[in-house]
């Protein structure tokens, strides 16, 4: 995972921002390694210091690196997306590129991207990953019960689940499938093919 930080940081601001994003995504991120970057060349040794102290409180989490983003430049439009609320209905969030939604979708709400769908909470609403058409996309729901999900060209309509855990859909011979997330880092479990 990469954490961009942007022009003339403030120490403070920025560790409070990286010590709340990964508190929210801590399950998701598992043992991830985390490459922490400035979109400009200035990189303090104060905020070198105040990074990885914030680091440190994330045993699992590697540091895999700290410094100035490589040919610094300003963020572009493939940059993931981070949305910190709850979609409600009637809402719609889209993006170019990866899109994660710290919050739950409620039903009505609706979720584009062109690149991953990461909620960090429950998905209730619509998604659609790969919107223009990366059948590699997935769509990562903690609680997947979606009214419809769509990865590049397939369509599938959200079958009523008890809530489980983790969850994701990506596709397999065309068609949208769904598995715990538990399956991606290698535990296989049963997976399920909506319809």
């Amino acid at each position: 995972m990469r954490l961009v930080i942007g022009p003339r940081p403030n120490p403070q601001t920025v560790v409070g921002e990286i010590i709340q994003s990964l508190e929210s995504a801590a399950g998701f991120l598992g043992n991830a390694r985390i490459a922490v970057e400035t979109a400009d060349d200035t990189m303090s040794p104060e905020l070198l210091a105040a990074i990885s102290d914030a680091m440190r409180r994330f045993p699992t989490l590697g540091l895999a690196s700290i410094g100035p983003r490589p040919h610094a430049q300003p963020a572009r439009g493939d940059d993931p997306k981070v949305v910190r609320r709850t979609v409600r209905s009637g809402q719609e969030v889209t993006h170019q590129g990866d899109l994660v939604v710290l919050g739950d979708v409620h039903v009505g709400g609706r979720l584009v991207a062109t690149g991953d769908v990461i909620v960090v909470g429950a998905l209730r609403g619509f998604a659609w990953a790969g919107a223009e058409g990366n059948e590699g996309a997935i769509i990562y729901a903690q609680q997947l019960q979606p009214t419809q999900v769509r990865i590049a060209g397939a369509i599938a309509q959200g079958a009523p689940t008890e809530p489980g855990g983790a969850e994701y859909a990506h596709l397999e011979d065309g068609k949208i499938v769904v598995e715990p997330w538990a399956a991606k880092s290698g535990r296989r479990s049963p997976a399920r093919q909506t319809t």
